[in-house]
């Protein structure tokens, strides 16, 4: 997997909070007096939905809302914009200005017309974050190109075009315990009261799945998820568990060493297409567009009243 960026790459620092709603104040840009009024607690709310929904619409289109209704506006962005800020804090590529005045990154999505995306920010004057959201902007946006030599750079999930493909030929050892164990209430109803037919059950998806990875690399989808941190290559293997010819889970699998993967666990397929889309937009008729409830450490909609 990529590791840190050397200082000499670009003006970057560290020490950036972990959670994008910890990092930056996002602002409510709505009427300063609607009617009906609205409440002070909705206004954390409001503004981060209208942040997901800028995105949305200066972004080529893509769907973002998913099958499985989670009371989220546009999940699916919601999950990928914050594990993405995560992914480039690790990776030392939030940019900022060397008068410490303004920041940005790159959100890793292109415009209709194939332009680069950034969150634009600047000092915050009054909130307990450091930074204050000022727009998205587009490569060639004067904000961009005044205030910063070299653009925010992507953030990266593999180190070589390899860690995208699975080898069907390494061995794969399986965490059963806590498969089974920490997670059994994944599995298909009958099969989590039944730990020992949800362990058939899994091996023979495996060995199924494993039979047809071999003529169809693109089976197996290559993830990332912050938890894993720097395990290298990941990936998320469909898991036919009742025979009807659908995936019902997906196993996280990552490389150990040069010779092994390490099933980890099993996630639903709305957490395994928030996983894959962090790399890359599925292109899989097993995984799509799916919305996964956000974990509870990452409230959605902490915030308050506006300030200029």
């Amino acid at each position: 997997m990529p590791k840190r960026r050397p200082s000499e790459l670009g003006a970057v620092t560290e020490g950036h909070a972990e959670r994008l709603r910890s990092f930056a104040f996002f602002p409510y840009r709505g009427p300063r007096h609607p009617n009906p009024p609205v409440e002070p607690s909705e206004l954390g709310r409001l503004a981060w939905e209208e942040t997901l929904t800028s995105l949305a619409e200066l972004a080529e289109r893509e769907e973002w809302t998913g099958a499985s209704p989670t009371g989220r506006p546009l999940p699916i962005l919601d999950s990928f914009l914050r594990y993405t800020y995560q992914r480039l804090v690790m990776e030392d590529k939030v940019t900022v200005t060397p008068d410490g005045e303004f920041a940005a990154f790159n959100t890793g999505l292109l415009t209709a017309h194939a332009e680069e995306i950034y969150g634009f920010f600047q000092r915050n004057q009054h909130e307990a974050q450091r930074w204050y959201f000022v727009r998205w902007a587009t490569e060639s946006s004067r904000d961009i190109l005044r205030h910063f030599d070299e653009p925010p750079p992507m953030a990266e999930y593999v180190s070589s075009a390899s860690e995208l493909v699975y080898d069907w030929r390494r061995e794969l050892k399986l965490a059963y315990d806590h498969i089974l164990g920490d997670n059994i209430g994944r599995f298909p109803a009958d099969m989590a009261e039944q730990p020992m037919r949800a362990r058939q059950a899994l091996d023979l998806a495996i060995d199924w799945t494993l039979r047809r990875v071999r003529r169809n690399h693109k089976l197996v989808i290559p993830q990332w998820y912050p938890t894993l941190g720097e395990a290298g290559a990941q990936f998320l293997m469909p898991l036919d568990l009742t025979g009807n010819g659908a995936a019902d889970l997906a196993l996280v699998v990552s490389a150990v060493g040069d010779r092994a993967y390490r099933g980890h666990t099993v996630l639903t397929l709305d957490m395994a297409y928030t996983n894959a889309r962090l790399v890359s937009r599925p292109d899989s008729d097993w995984l799509a567009p799916r919305a996964a409830a956000i974990p509870a450490a990452d409230e959605a909609f902490a915030g308050g009243a506006p300030h200029d």
